[in-house]
């Protein structure tokens, strides 16, 4: 993940946001606001942090991936 400064401060403006709601195990969320409150993260800015990487992680992978159909 990048580092905890850039999730203090995002680069987003407000008008550009669109509200997400979820479900997560309460295990999991008790976990990820304890680490924000530790780490003096917004919980907002974390997940949209995490959220961001993964799917970069995952375009990357995808574009290195061969398709089923160039295996066969």
């Amino acid at each position: 993940m990048q580092g905890l400064e850039s999730m203090k401060n995002p680069p987003y403006d407000e008008e550009d946001l669109v509200q997400l709601a979820t479900r997560i195990p309460r295990r999991v969320a008790r976990e990820l606001k304890e680490f924000c409150v530790r780490n003096d993260v917004r919980l907002q800015s974390f997940v949209r942090t995490a959220l961001a990487e993964k799917l970069s992680r995952m375009r990357r992978g995808a574009a290195v991936r061969p398709t089923s159909r160039a295996r066969a």
